[in-house]
């Protein structure tokens, strides 16, 4: 009895393999979603699909008068607020929701109040900075801009929808809550500056990269900021620095 038993589930366990069902499969990737008909459902459900996500890994560039910046770091939405930690320049910030805390070329770690500016941010203060990176903010930005064209495209293996977008410096600048970078955004498009996006936003409609470009009358490049992001629900993890 005890033999037959034994060949018994030997064979079923043959006859599942021969039909393929003796290991797991893996989950499908992501399917892309159907491209938004506007600027206002792009804007909205792209920051809406990204508030809804625990955290995000960030990159991004600014190169404006000759010198590019670069910044990496990680945002957390938790229960107390949005959290955040990154690098700058060889500067290590960390926000939390009542504190800020920064240093430099790893030195000794200075506290900051949320009023304060941020030493990465001349224009920022620690309240402010998580609206830089924070991928819902970053897209709601480009509200009332014009969709002047669309593709598919694949990103860095990643297949997305590309937007091109026409921005109204004026709007964007009365949706700007800092007040230097209202100044900024009205003096560009006071001096005829022209300014465009690209928007590439991926599966589950969360934005993959956005790029922003001010132009000169001359047709020159004054400025270029690009936000990438990914990882996203990573398991993240942002606290107060050890003392």
């Amino acid at each position: 009895m005890r033999r037959s038993v034994v060949t018994s589930v030997s064979a079923l366990v043959l006859a599942l393999a021969a039909a393929g069902c003796a290991e797991p499969r893996g989950l499908p990737a992501p399917a892309l979603g159907p491209a938004a008909e506007d600027s206002a459902a792009l804007v909205a459900t792209a920051a809406a699909r990204a508030d809804e996500q625990r955290s995000v890994r960030f990159a991004a560039e600014n190169a404006v008068a000759g010198r590019e910046v670069r910044l990496d770091g990680d945002l957390l939405r938790a229960p107390e607020g949005r959290l955040l930690s990154l690098t700058e320049d060889g500067t290590d910030v960390v926000v939390l929701a009542d504190a800020g805390y920064s240093r430099t070329a790893g030195g000794t770690w200075t506290r900051h109040d949320p009023g304060e500016r941020v030493p990465v941010r001349a224009d920022a203060t620690i309240g402010d900075l998580p609206d830089e990176v924070d991928p819902a903010a970053v897209v709601r930005s480009l509200a009332g801009a014009l969709v002047v064209a669309r593709a598919e495209e694949v990103l860095d293996g990643v297949p997305t929808h590309r937007y091109t977008m026409l921005v109204d410096l004026r709007v964007q600048a009365e949706r700007t809550a800092d007040s230097t970078r209202r100044a900024q955004l009205l003096a560009a498009d006071e001096s005829g500056f022209t300014a465009t996006a690209v928007v590439w936003v991926g599966p589950g409609d969360l934005p993959v990269r956005v790029e922003q470009v001010l132009t000169t009358l001359e047709d020159t490049t004054f400025q270029r900021v690009v936000h990438r992001f990914s990882n996203w629900n990573a398991d993240v993890r942002v606290a107060a620095p050890a003392p």
